[in-house]
């Protein structure tokens, strides 16, 4: 493809312009905007060209591609998921999997499952102590992973939970760090992440679980410790197809018993594989649209004790910290949706095109990345105001300003949306709500100015180096109901 049939963009040094996206991308992205406008392409090492949609026009064409425009099978994602995991499949096979995916995650089976994320929560923040420092992506990162063993597997506590905790949290670790990322960005995502599917296959078969060790070279533990919490999920899907019990509403559960259009089950890779999916996004998600939000609450303490007064009046007048009120509670969901404009997690959603497509005035080839960008199209003055660039969660509030789909999307859109965009957002405001109400903070970034530069961890966008915080106050979890004169739940 020649390089002049794409927009303008920086150039130079390929791997350059890939330190800038990995170090610094907010940045680096405003930089480029108003450089060369609301669309440009960026080249980096190993991979074909990324154009940037920032714009809402072409935003919208870019949500509405037909399915045989794309081929996600080569999104530049070097995660070992597995071959079939819907995000990467294609036409026909992708619709009848989202159709397998998101029962699991429909209001219904969400609701049931609000009162344990809130247990979940709330038994970690009885653990916490006055002085505890910790970095926000990783502790909030414990909790998700928590949350996900509830909703993957229906495991709350025991051996097995922490045995399943202990592998997807490692897994994680070896198959997201920063090493993985650099070598796949240099060998070709895609094809480093076939490369690592093929690596596991083999040594699956050969009943080699590895020590989940590091080794000489640094795909090994992932390889390891995929093989050793695939077999796992693998006894655990025979297990459920033998019981065959339509009361176990977990989503593995689910997942096991679910079949193809033809009425012949899932084969048990492709569990897995979608089980993978929810875990890395899940966890990561959560991890870092927490870590910013927390960053803007140091900084913002007006809003957190707004936020807090709604809790416990929502706690007043439901007579119990109720999750599902709580999720419905405006300026908590204000706060949450200003934290994610201003800092999606993904600053992105990507597609690869099969064939030249017009966005609007610009035609991008075939064999191109192309992505709706949300971290910019967020920033836009002339769709958010002057203050586009400030934290109001006010402007949420009382219809002053509500985004179309095209405006506002940190969750993607289109018929490719984020099939766990629902769970990811009770979890965020029931977890925040539990903070608001019973721990105060304080931080390096509290009453400053001072802000964090970016890094890619597993694809999202975290501050670099986290946000490092100290517990300086711990309230009562019966605070709200003390105040209300209501009784203490049993």
């Amino acid at each position: 493809m020649s390089e002049l049939s794409l927009p303008p963009g920086p150039r130079g040094l390929k791997f350059k312009t890939a330190m800038k996206m990995g170090l610094g991308i907010y940045s680096f992205l405003d930089d480029c905007y108003d450089t060369y406008g609301d669309t440009f392409s960026l080249l980096l090492p190993g991979m074909a060209p990324f154009v940037w949609l920032a714009d809402p026009v072409k935003v919208k064409a870019f949500f509405n591609l037909k399915p045989d425009q794309v081929d996600q099978s080569k999104l530049p994602i070097p995660i070992d998921l597995g071959d079939r995991q819907t995000g990467f499949l294609n036409g026909k096979e992708h619709q009848d999997s989202r159709k397998i995916v998101i029962p699991p995650l429909i209001a219904g089976r969400l609701h049931a499952r609000a009162g344990v994320m809130h247990e979940i929560v709330e038994s970690h923040l009885n653990n916490w102590k006055v002085g505890d420092q910790f970095d926000t992506p990783r502790k909030v990162g414990d909790i998700a992973l928590d949350v996900a063993c509830y909703t993957l597997f229906g495991l709350r506590e025991g051996e097995k939970k922490d045995r399943y905790a202990e592998l997807m949290l490692g897994w994680i670790g070896a198959a997201t760090n920063n090493t993985m990322f650099a070598l796949g960005t240099l060998y070709g995502p895609f094809k480093f992440r076939n490369k690592l599917h093929s690596a596991y296959l083999k040594q699956t078969a050969s009943g080699n679980f590895g020590d989940g060790k590091k080794g000489f070279f640094p795909w090994k533990q992932s390889i390891d410790l995929k093989v050793q919490l695939a077999d796992m999920m693998r006894e655990d899907i025979r297990r459920i197809r033998r019981e065959n019990d339509e009361n176990a509403t977990d989503m593995f559960s689910a997942m096991s018993r679910a079949t193809y259009t033809d009425g012949t089950l899932l084969d048990e890779e492709r569990v897995i594989a979608e089980a993978m999916g929810v875990l890395v996004g899940g966890h990561e998600t959560s991890a870092a649209s927490s870590a910013w939000h927390m960053l803007w609450m140091v900084k913002h303490p007006k809003v957190v004790a707004k936020c807090r007064e709604e809790v416990l009046t929502s706690i007043k007048k439901e007579g119990r910290f109720d999750p599902l009120a709580i999720c419905e509670l405006p300026y908590c969901n204000a706060a949450l949706n200003e934290s994610m404009r201003l800092t999606p997690s993904a600053v992105g959603t990507l597609r690869y095109l099969t064939q030249d497509t017009a966005f609007g005035d610009v035609t991008i080839p075939a064999g191109t990345n192309v992505l709706a960008g949300a971290y910019l199209i967020h920033r836009r003055k002339d769709i958010w105001g002057e203050d586009a660039e400030e934290f109001e969660p006010e402007r949420w509030l009382d219809g002053r300003f509500k985004p179309g789909p095209f405006e506002y999307f940190p969750f993607g859109g289109g018929r490719r949306a984020c099939v766990g965009s629902n769970q990811a957002k009770q979890q965020l405001r029931i977890m925040w709500a539990n903070l608001y109400l019973r721990v105060e903070f304080d931080s390096p970034y509290a009453n400053n100015d001072d802000w964090p530069s970016q890094m890619q961890v597993s694809g999202q966008t975290e501050p670099q180096d986290g946000v490092p915080v100290t517990v300086v106050k711990i309230h009562p979890a019966d605070v709200g109901c003390k105040q209300a004169g209501i009784a203490e739940p049993a």
